[in-house]
């Protein structure tokens, strides 16, 4: 018998879970991706697993109203993209903390001026990402760091996998153009 870890990473589509031991086996085979998803968009690792954790405890809430949801992955990714949009309207958002940034990639065993080069360098793509339109630096979130494939992130975002591949592509394409100017002005 596959484990919930196996069934989320492997396919796409994992249903509502129908009991509180599923539901449990979600989250654990989902919340450090979760986690790392709004991490990547709030700069801020206690911001993250506040964030996830708020929408985990919504959705366990609720978990009856969402018995119909097909495929709970996306769903998630969706719950947090939303929760994570909420916090950053909150706060006056300043590029989020460097440092922990940079304690993560440490604690990746990257020396701590390694870590602080790559933390600059996340930083950066996380600042060019937020120039691209909203929903193209979105599929580029959910697809990349979120690891989902083109029908998760479609489900996830509301529209078609052909809408989701254009709007990646041109995200991309987008992102390329800025990294390559803001490169020549550094």
């Amino acid at each position: 018998m596959e484990t919930m870890e196996e069934r989320t990473s492997a396919q796409p589509d994992v249903p509502w879970p129908q009991s509180i031991g599923e539901f449990e086996a979600l989250i654990d085979a989902m919340q450090h991706k979760l986690v790392q998803f709004a991490f990547c968009r709030l700069r801020s690792r206690e911001d993250a697993e506040d964030a996830v954790q708020e929408v985990l405890v919504q959705a366990y809430r609720d978990r009856e109203k969402h018995r119909a949801v097909a495929n709970a992955v996306p769903f998630l990714f969706r719950m947090v993209a939303n929760r994570s949009t909420d916090v950053l309207r909150r706060r006056k958002h300043e590029g989020g903390p460097l440092e922990d940034c940079a304690a993560g990639l440490e604690a990746r065993g990257l020396g701590a001026q390694e870590a602080a080069e790559a933390a600059r360098r996340q930083r950066w793509i996380e600042e060019s990402l937020e120039r691209l339109p909203r929903r193209q630096s979105e599929a580029i979130r959910l697809r990349v760091y979120g690891e989902l494939p083109f029908e998760a992130v479609a489900q996830a975002m509301g529209c078609s996998v052909p809408t989701v591949k254009s709007r990646f592509r041109y995200g991309i394409q987008k992102l390329r153009r800025v990294l390559k100017r803001q490169g020549g002005e550094r």
